[in-house]
């Protein structure tokens, strides 16, 4: 094994819980929606299948305030039952983001954490890790079953701690099919293993099957020392 400098990823996720900086998000001016443009039907070309409209309107709804975003959020409420992720992120924009299942949440979380904006990935991946500290289960769950999104689960589990996730990286670490999903994977293992290494992003198979042995060894003896701590001291020393 070897030390290894962290993903981008990584640095994105860190860089969203470093005290004493602001973010500075160099954007254009905010659209405007004309008033002869009904909430509703800019809606709908939100949701529909030109990306250039498509993107115009989130911008355009995204930036709506006072009345008209009163407007949008009223309107919003007819529509209960439409979870369209582009909708969802114009809600969660103006912090009205409905109530969502778990699995609903993630996969909401993972498309704005692949956006191009590294304003919106650092919102979603820091709140992707608020979820895995609140229940993993989901998001272990959705990385054993290979889904796309697994890179940034794999440093999200890594960065929270998240020791229950061990055995599944180091599952995903051992069958990788791409260089990112296993440097994503490297890089979990290694942080949750501690002392600062990280097991090869690259290698023969040989190598790779060598460094996930000697993870899953070490894995395996730290529960057995959890155990025995657990169980209380020898029955010799007891007496």
């Amino acid at each position: 094994m070897r030390m290894t400098l962290f993903l981008p990823l990584l640095l994105v996720v860190l860089g969203c819980g470093t005290p004493g900086q602001d973010l500075v998000v160099d954007v254009d001016p905010a659209p405007v929606l004309p008033s002869s443009y009904p909430v509703g039907e800019e809606i709908g070309r939100l949701l529909s299948s030109d990306p250039a409209a498509s993107e115009a309107a989130e911008a355009r709804l995204i930036a709506l305030d006072g009345a008209r975003k009163q407007q949008l959020l009223s309107y919003a409420q007819t529509l209960k039952g439409e979870r369209d992720l582009r909708f969802l992120h114009v809600l969660d924009e103006h912090h009205a983001l409905p109530p969502l299942t778990p699995q609903e949440r993630l996969d909401f979380l993972l498309w704005k954490a692949a956006r191009p904006e590294r304003f919106y990935v650092m919102k979603a991946q820091s709140r992707l890790m608020d979820m895995a500290r609140r229940d993993p289960t989901p998001l272990i769950a959705r990385l054993q079953s290979g889904a796309p999104g697994g890179d940034t689960l794999a440093i999200v589990l890594g960065v929270s701690g998240t020791r229950e996730a061990f055995p599944v990286l180091l599952e995903r670490y051992r069958t990788a099919f791409g260089a990112r999903e296993r440097a994503a994977a490297a890089e979990a293992l290694g942080m949750l293993q501690g002392a600062g290494r990280t097991p090869r992003l690259q290698g023969g198979a040989r190598e790779i099957a060598r460094d996930a042995d000697e993870l899953e060894a070490w894995y395996r003896e730290q529960l057995e020392m959890e155990a025995e701590a657990a169980s209380g001291p020898p029955e010799e020393e007891r007496r």
